[in-house]
């Protein structure tokens, strides 16, 4: 029997948890209140949910599907977007029933997952179909700007055209989700919930949740299983409604719900977006030395943090992680390339910068010149020492000049 009245419940955001079946309890929720569905049902494969039975006849099956889409459509609200996760054997008869009902596709998008079931038989699955349906396309929410990432244009190709978009490197993502953290939620993975089956990345949910609702929207997940949608959801201020069948399964996720989120790799995502819109052409470092292009940097920095509604961090925290990503080669090789000689400046300059740079580092290197520049205390007194070796030296030469030492990690011959 179902709990009409949610059996867990958080505020601020508002969470509400219920236990039981949500053809019975959806009836329950306000007509046309929900700004967003996402559901991850039972895919009839056999998997153990505890009482729930997945080894349905295929036409009680689909008979379910229609009866718990029907119940989430009367509650999505007419601006409002549902998302269904679904396997190759029964997407094609979602995406015909949604269409019979009037609703719009937006996109068939597929998550593409590495790990895939071993098997024999046929070839490894190693996908999933995403559904994104509307009720009206002219209402929807939809933010791209919460969502976009650095095009491949951009950091494979060093394309200068993407520099003078409206988003400069930067693309709504593709209809294919793959890359970090978007594998299955397998083994050791830091997500992993123990006795959850079939957990759904948080980067996923977070793509969904910020694409297709506000601040303040309500989320609803017919389907809550191990709780990603409800923890998510939280984290980014959104009101959510889960349903869960298991009492057992229900508290686990509630435990999570209350925890947050295992990893949000937001300061990176900030930082890349930071990089891609004022970088014009000039490599991580150039950005990092150069006083101009690293206040256009921090700037956009807290703009997109702003955005996706994070704090503001510190100054190191932003070039450091932005150091951090060029070493991981995130950035594309374009940006990694040495930095190049400014026409405008004189080889006497170059010179006396290089030899201010000796003095200063000495015969050995630092133990990390990266992080010299990126901490701007250790840059201040770098830029002293500099100013008292050679009074009136082009500072920014200077650091160019130091840089180019952790390339052999000594000195280089004069």
């Amino acid at each position: 029997m179902a709990e009409k009245k949610p059996v867990y419940h958080l505020e601020n955001p508002t969470t509400d948890i219920y236990v039981g079946d949500n053809r019975e309890i959806l009836p329950e929720i306000e007509e046309g209140s929900v700004d967003l569905v996402f559901a991850d049902p039972p895919f009839n494969w056999d998997v153990n949910y505890g009482k729930w039975q997945d080894n349905m006849p295929r036409d009680e099956y689909l008979k379910f599907t229609h009866e718990w889409l029907d119940a989430c459509l009367r509650v999505l609200a007419p601006h409002g977007s549902i998302w269904v996760n679904i396997p190759d054997d029964t997407a094609a008869e979602v995406v015909v029933y949604l269409k019979e009902k009037r609703l719009t596709m937006m996109n068939w998008c597929i998550w593409h997952f590495r790990f895939g079931q071993c098997r024999n038989s046929n070839f490894i699955v190693s996908k999933v179909h995403v559904l994104y349906f509307v009720k009206d396309p002219a209402k929807r929410i939809w933010n791209p700007d919460q969502v976009r990432e650095p095009s491949d244009r951009a950091t494979t190709y060093g394309d200068a055209r993407t520099r003078r978009t409206q988003t400069p490197g930067l693309r709504v993502p593709l209809d294919v989700w793959y890359g970090e953290y978007w594998g299955r939620i397998q083994g050791n993975n830091k997500e992993r919930r123990a006795k959850h089956e079939n957990q759904i990345p948080e980067v996923y949910m977070d793509r969904v949740i910020r694409a297709c609702s506000k601040e303040g929207n309500l989320v609803l997940d017919p389907f809550l299983g191990s709780g990603t949608t409800s923890t998510v959801a939280r984290a980014l201020r959104r009101r959510s409604i889960g349903i869960e069948y298991s009492k057992a399964i229900a508290k686990s996720a509630f435990e999570r719900i209350k925890d947050g989120p295992v990893r949000f790799h937001s300061l990176k995502t900030a930082v890349m977006r930071a990089f891609f819109s004022v970088h014009d052409g000039k490599s991580t470092e150039e950005v990092i030395i150069d006083d101009s292009l690293r206040g256009a940097f921090l700037k956009a920095c807290d703009n997109e943090l702003t955005k996706l509604g994070w704090p503001h961090c510190e100054e190191f925290d932003y070039n450091w992680t932005l150091e951090s990503l060029r070493k991981e080669g995130k950035l594309g090789g374009v940006f990694n390339r040495k930095m190049k000689r400014t026409s405008s400046v004189k080889d006497s300059d170059f010179k006396r910068a290089k030899e201010t740079a000796d003095k200063i580092m000495g015969t050995r290197l630092p133990k990390d010149i990266d992080r010299v520049m990126c901490d701007p205390g250790l840059r201040l007194k770098f830029d002293e020492k500099a100013k008292k070796v050679a009074p009136g030296v082009n500072i920014y030469l200077v650091r160019k000049a130091a840089l180019n030492y952790r390339k052999k990690g000594q000195r280089q011959d004069k």
